[in-house]
């Protein structure tokens, strides 16, 4: 399940990325386009200016008037003029002619980056939408172990008043009186009966040390029931399936609470080594 959301996590980071950077490229290749263009209509503007004003100032009336010098009488009165339409037109006809080519490519290229910019911005969007509920959801989730953590003390810790009588069990437990130790412990967890960890002692001193795996069964069963944070329920359900596959001799039993497991808890390390276990027992290869 961890693996799974890892490689999650790496496919969103990378379309992320892909995706915004796909978007400024296009944003500022349309920003540019855009500006050609406007840099392109602006220069028409001012020739048409140009012109315009060019035949203001020939019509004016009231503009000085110039002594037209006099004719040659032998010369031709129209071969002084030159005609230059024609070579105004050949020259400006393929300028405008190119200058239209121009504007429409840029105006197809700038679209087709628009569009592209816009899909690219989606898909950036939908990403960081989903990369945002999935690290929500994971934060939601560690927030929820603290606060029960707090609130049940399952780290182990003494926060009570009675922890000189927990101290005292453990000592009790070094000494090798190990029956001494259960009754402190039990004196202890009924003062406290939220420090599950007590429980979880006394079971392993029936299991480990009195080498008792029915009693050590009894209790890891009476902790299942109470609230435990995941991760301490699926390590407590971890240890009461080896023994019930184990000396109790009841693979059935410890399968079923295996899959139990995997079901109400699948995030948690517990999980994974019981789904470990489920497989080896499916291929027929657990001893």
């Amino acid at each position: 399940m961890k693996a799974i959301k890892l490689i999650a996590y790496i496919l969103l980071s990378v379309c992320l990325l892909f995706s915004g950077k796909a978007f400024l490229t296009d944003f500022n290749r349309v920003t540019e386009q855009s500006a050609a263009i406007g840099a392109a209509r602006s220069m028409d503007d001012i020739d048409h200016s140009g012109y315009a004003n060019a035949v203001i100032v020939n019509e004016n009336p009231f503009s000085e008037a110039v002594e037209p010098t006099a004719p040659d009488e032998k010369a031709d009165p129209e071969s002084n003029i030159p005609d230059i339409s024609e070579e105004v037109e050949e020259v400006n006809a393929p300028d405008a002619q190119a200058a239209s080519s121009n504007a429409e490519k840029t105006s197809h290229s700038t679209t087709e980056s628009s569009n592209r910019m816009g899909y690219y911005g989606g898909i950036f969007v939908i990403t960081l939408i989903a990369l945002g509920l999935l690290a929500g959801y994971d934060f939601s989730q560690y927030s929820a172990n603290r606060v029960y953590d707090s609130l049940y003390n399952d780290d182990g810790g003494g926060m009570d008043d009675d922890g000189d009588l927990y101290e005292s069990a453990e000592q009790e437990w070094a000494r090798g009186d190990f029956l001494e130790a259960i009754r402190i412990l039990r004196e202890y967890l009924t003062a406290n009966p939220k420090q599950q960890h007590a429980a979880i002692r006394i079971a392993e001193i029936y299991e480990k040390d009195l080498k008792n795996p029915l009693a050590a069964a009894l209790e890891y069963e009476e902790i299942l029931t109470q609230k435990l944070t995941p991760n301490r329920w699926g390590w407590s359900a971890i240890h009461l399936a080896n023994l019930y596959s184990g000396p109790m001799d009841k693979p059935e039993k410890a399968i079923q609470l295996l899959r139990d497991l995997v079901e109400k808890y699948p995030e948690t390390s517990a999980a994974e080594k019981a789904n470990q276990r489920l497989e080896l027992i499916d291929n027929g290869t657990d001893e």
